[in-house]
């Protein structure tokens, strides 16, 4: 029997296969350019990081056309608060300097009262606008969203519907050189790394996606309790 995460891994890849095989992507039309954005991430520790660069290595000879993530900014995106595609009726920062004081506040309380916890990738899909690495279990980070959309009065324009825990490997500049062999190039590879998760990250966002950043706030979890 499938594990949830297979599941879900399957499921998505079933529903961007035929995509990317035609090569019908959504190309990233930031990337490197200035942004403005402010996120809840969870920053990976520098081993897991590591064991995802070499993924990136194998996938980039496998497919030349891909815009790699550089392996320092991989990270897990928690949630939005001010989101860097969405427009707002004011400048960004000036929303922030407006709500910095209380929505860090309350996700104050939010990571003190969530556990640290492990996080584990497992595997490597291609969607239609990126290829992202799916970690498990995604109940803790799930938990934090929900606690984020209920207590913290964000603008309208804020979305935050992901449910999925994962990091962004590669986005597209264009049509890949060889898809399908891209596809199974990507069946062959298996995620192996795990990061401890101890604190969320509230990050303003300079450069797109996350090339460059500025750390605002670490907010540290509650350690796990050591069982008897």
């Amino acid at each position: 029997m499938r594990s949830s995460g297979e599941q879900r891994a399957s499921e998505l890849r079933e529903a961007h296969r035929d995509e990317v095989a035609r090569n019908e992507l959504r190309t990233s039309a930031l990337w490197a350019r200035p942004c403005r954005a402010y996120n809840v991430q969870i920053e990976l520790e520098a081993a897991a990081r590591a064991s995802l660069g070499r993924i990136q290595q194998n996938l980039k000879r496998a497919e030349p056309n891909l815009l790699v993530c550089p392996t320092k900014t991989l990270h897990v995106s928690v949630a939005w608060l001010l989101a860097v595609h969405a427009s707002y009726p004011a400048p960004k920062d000036f929303i922030w300097g407006r709500h910095a004081d209380g929505w860090t506040a309350e996700l104050r309380r939010i990571a003190a009262e969530s556990k640290s916890f492990r996080i584990a990738y497992e595997h490597i899909v291609a969607t239609d606008s990126a290829v992202i690495a799916l970690a498990r279990p995604t109940g803790p980070v799930n938990r934090i969203r929900r606690m984020i959309g209920e207590r913290l009065s964000l603008p309208l324009e804020t979305r935050n519907e992901a449910d999925l825990v994962h990091t962004t490997l590669f986005r597209y500049s264009g049509s890949l050189y060889d898809p399908r062999r891209f596809l199974a190039s990507l069946e062959s590879e298996n995620a192996q790394a795990t990061s401890e998760v101890d604190e969320l990250i509230v990050s303003r966002e300079l450069v797109f996606p996350s090339l460059q950043t500025e750390t605002l706030q670490r907010l540290p979890l509650t350690p796990q309790t050591p069982e008897a």
